[in-house]
């Protein structure tokens, strides 16, 4: 990790159109190191790397999110911006040290700017300097294209003068939801979807159910509105002549984990991609109990251990399970006691939602997969053959593999929730 020198204003910047070739700088722009960023982060460095780009990455310190620094590949230059004062005096800091790290640098080939505030700081400083590299941009899950897209674009409208127009950056979403937001919302003219890979661990480690039913679910970071949801459904289920089990695996805070172990919810803070990937597929289900802020990372990775998946129905899980072959979306407490219900009482029904699950898997989120759609995004060389069309993920029902146990329409959806499980923040 290192500091940089400061540099001067200079005209607005020229248009490019892409990375033309190997060799040279790329700079990223990030705020918090969340999983759902670095989901994405971490493999494009890696892809880029390997392409024979140098590549420095500037982030807001959050001591939440540390624990994802050793993830980076050895020779990404990292530079910390403290977090500390107002808002306002990060985003000065962001610009300052933006501005330090490019003057380091002469070779600069591009600026990928990681959320909507970083994708503000970038364009402008990029605007200020008269920076004539291509400028691309991805949102990972902003607020700004949900539900404060009117305040993301009167920031826009007022700042058009400063930083320029989104249409000059190059969008790259790792959500198909997401891109259709930003072709909707916004004037961006270039929108690649590269949806962020999962680890081969998770689809290389062998199912083993244990022998009573078993719900899983977890998260890399703390996420309180999860844990206190499925929490709730542990509740709910915890007759003990239905004889489940609840596991919560990976991080959590210490007030969710006195309310998972009051509900009976085992806690394993596991953190290698070997080690989850056992625990996850040692479930019988996995049940996705909170919306996520981008690319639903552990979902991704449930799915490619082979587990049928439940999940509260929001649009990044949309994004990723296809209801009634890959897994159940549930919109109330109802719809998620009767798809868990059918999946423990049908072995058949489990067996072949969950290879479903995992042949999808295989086939959008490989980390060969991503690194081709993020080469070509960036207009570098890809692989041997190229980026090829995704097939149909799935076939026809009756080529599937789906037994018979498969259900004949998708569970009931009722048209408002029931209580014990409250879904109204989601």
């Amino acid at each position: 990790m290192r500091g940089a020198d400061r540099s001067g204003d200079g005209p607005a910047p020229s248009r490019s159109t892409g990375v033309a070739s190997s060799g040279g700088h790329v700079i990223h722009l990030v705020g918090r190191l969340t999983d759902e960023v670095f989901s994405f982060l971490g493999p494009a460095t890696e892809a880029l790397t390997g392409s024979g780009l140098a590549q420095t990455v500037v982030i807001v310190d959050d001591l939440r999110y540390r624990h994802q620094l050793h993830r980076f590949h050895d020779d990404i230059d990292l530079v910390l911006i403290p977090e500390r004062g107002s808002r306002l005096l990060r985003w000065q800091a962001s610009m300052q040290t933006l501005r330090e790290v490019l003057a380091k640098h002469d070779d600069v080939k591009a600026m990928h700017l990681h959320g909507f505030l970083p994708s503000l700081i970038g364009s402008y400083v990029a605007r200020s300097l008269g920076l004539g590299v291509p400028m691309y941009y991805s949102p990972h899950g902003s607020k700004s294209l949900g539900s404060l897209h009117r305040l993301g674009s009167l920031m826009l409208w007022c700042l058009k003068p400063v930083i320029g127009s989104l249409r000059d950056l190059r969008a790259i979403s790792s959500l198909s939801q997401e891109a259709k937001a930003l072709h909707t919302l916004t004037d961006t003219q270039s929108i690649e979807v590269a949806e962020s890979p999962v680890s081969e661990a998770f689809f290389d480690v062998d199912r083993h159910e244990v022998h009573h039913p078993l719900i899983v679910t977890g998260s890399r970071c703390h996420d309180p509105r999860a844990a206190e949801l499925f929490a709730q459904l542990a509740v709910l289920l915890s007759d003990k002549a239905l004889r489940l089990s609840f596991n919560w695996i990976g991080r959590t805070d210490q007030n969710s984990q006195v309310r998972l172990r009051a509900a009976d919810v085992s806690v394993y803070d596991v953190r290698e991609d070997s080690d989850l990937a056992s625990r996850l597929a040692a479930g019988w289900i996995y049940m996705a109990p909170g919306r996520t802020r981008g690319f639903p990372v552990f979902l991704a990775e449930a799915m490619a251990v082979g587990l049928p998946c439940v999940a509260i129905d929001t649009p990044d899980h949309r994004d990723v399970i296809r209801h009634g072959e890959t897994g159940f979306l549930c919109r109330n407490e109802e719809e998620i006691l009767y798809s868990i219900a059918q999946l423990i009482d049908t072995p058949g029904l489990r067996a072949a939602m969950g290879a479903a699950a995992r042949r999808t898997a295989r086939q959008r989120f490989s980390e060969a997969r991503f690194r081709d759609s993020l080469l070509s995004a960036y207009d570098l060389p890809t692989g041997p053959g190229g980026l090829s069309p995704l097939s149909p993920l799935l076939p026809s029902i009756g080529g599937s593999g789906l037994t018979s146990a498969t259900p004949a329409a998708p569970p009931p959806r009722s048209p408002t929730p029931a209580g014990a499980i409250d879904l109204s923040p989601l």
